[in-house]
């Protein structure tokens, strides 16, 4: 069963992604990208940010400017290696 506070609206995807694209860019300084996927869980919006070490945890002060829910949409973010982002995401739109 879904979790009740990931239900109810959610604008559309490219208000969504034009958002989180302006959140990350305010705050982080490397590259990033943003999509949309899903899982068990259902839809959701990712943050793709490239680090050095992606076993290298998120500052508090970095992760609270990822709240769980944006915009309506369950948000997760993905930690990629750096240059993964041009590889795998280059022709995403």
């Amino acid at each position: 069963m879904a979790n009740l506070f990931f239900s109810g609206e959610k604008v559309s995807k490219e208000e969504a992604r034009a958002g989180l694209m302006e959140l990350i860019a305010d705050n982080w300084a490397d590259a990033f990208t943003v999509d949309f996927w899903s899982d068990g869980g259902g839809h959701m919006i990712r943050a793709v940010l490239e680090f050095d070490d992606t076993e290298e945890v998120m500052s508090d002060e970095l992760r609270a400017k990822f709240p769980a829910k944006f915009m309506g949409w369950r948000l997760v973010v993905l930690k990629v290696p750096r240059g993964h982002i041009e590889v795998f995401f280059k022709d995403k739109k």
